[in-house]
């Protein structure tokens, strides 16, 4: 059994993030199990190590890409787990927005830049 990154037990999401120096371990892609493994037009989840404290994390990188004048918008959730194989678990119980709605837990989100707890 492994362990979740201790970034997770931050109140600050800005000290979450500065407490994680991620070493990505396994690139899942973009689609997997029937479904997809990001939000929007474009993404994909990796696993990575905290170099910090040797937790995982289950990273959803996501592209909406804007057909008008407007800028793309960029959504990173920073999941926590056990280990690889409750990565698997999670990857193969829900698509991108699904696993948005129904993680068991607060999560670290960054959208365009800006960080903030799921919760």
């Amino acid at each position: 059994m492994g362990n979740k990154c201790q970034a997770f037990d931050f109140e600050d999401a800005e000290e979450a993030w500065e407490h994680m120096s991620l070493e990505i371990l396994r690139d899942y892609g973009d689609f997997a199990y029937g479904h997809s493994l990001h939000t929007w037009d474009d993404g994909k989840r990796m696993l990575a190590r905290c170099k910090t404290c040797g937790g995982f994390i289950l990273i959803q990188k996501s592209e909406f890409h804007s057909f008008s004048d407007g800028d793309d918008s960029y959504y990173t959730d920073y999941f926590p787990v056990e280990d690889e194989k409750e990565a698997d678990k999670f990857n193969k119980m829900y698509s991108g927005f699904d696993i948005e709605k129904a993680f068991p837990e607060r999560y670290l989100c960054m959208t365009d830049l800006r960080l903030h707890w799921s919760r």
